[in-house]
């Protein structure tokens, strides 16, 4: 399912004694360019599938035209929308509901891949607060303060939550220790 880009605001939504602070469609259509991209990749970082990531995408900016906030800066409704995002996302998982499904374990020559693969499987086996504050701080490249407003905790509880995440995160990808690579590796060595 795809966002409708086009139609959307036309009748220029505003709510209740807002009349000053509705969104245009240009505005809306300038709004949805520049932040889409990076909300539909976290989204499909945090589902693992596409069509999920596009329908919560669909619903992040509905929610959001729905409650017109107030003007913001750039980045504050980035980190707006990005919430909005999150709590969809939260509340799918309270339902019991997480759509990560294993890596196939196709097997490849190219290391860049199977780095990708190795990263792909440590965020799957991390909890899902775990995969949120690592995708914002390391892909959008988010600082505490902005995570803490993105998923509604004190940028305190992100410094030791976040580090944490990056601790298993790093414990999951350290390769493990075959004693028969080993003793080849010593033997090639001689």
């Amino acid at each position: 399912m795809t966002v409708y880009k086009t139609g959307i605001v036309a009748a220029r939504l505003t709510l209740p004694g807002e009349e000053d602070a509705a969104i245009t469609e240009q505005e809306f259509q300038a709004l949805y360019d520049a932040t889409s991209r990076s909300i539909l990749a976290y989204l499909i970082g945090m589902t693992g599938h596409r069509d999920i990531a596009e329908d919560l995408l669909q619903e992040t900016y509905c929610r959001f035209l729905v409650r017109q906030p107030a003007a913001m800066e750039a980045e504050e409704t980035r980190r707006y929308l990005f919430r909005i995002a999150t709590n969809l996302l939260r509340d799918r998982w309270r339902k019991g509901i997480d759509w990560q499904e294993p890596v196939s374990d196709t097997a490849t020559t190219s290391p860049d891949m199977n780095s990708r693969i190795d990263v792909q499987r440590t965020m799957q086996a991390l909890k899902p607060r775990e995969r949120e504050l690592l995708w914002l701080a390391y892909v959008e490249g988010m600082n505490h303060t902005e995570i803490a407003e993105t998923i509604g905790i004190t940028s305190m509880s992100v410094r030791l939550l976040l580090f944490r995440a990056r601790r298993k995160a790093a414990a999951l990808l350290r390769p493990t220790c075959d004693p028969e690579r080993s003793e080849e590796h010593e033997t090639d060595s001689l």
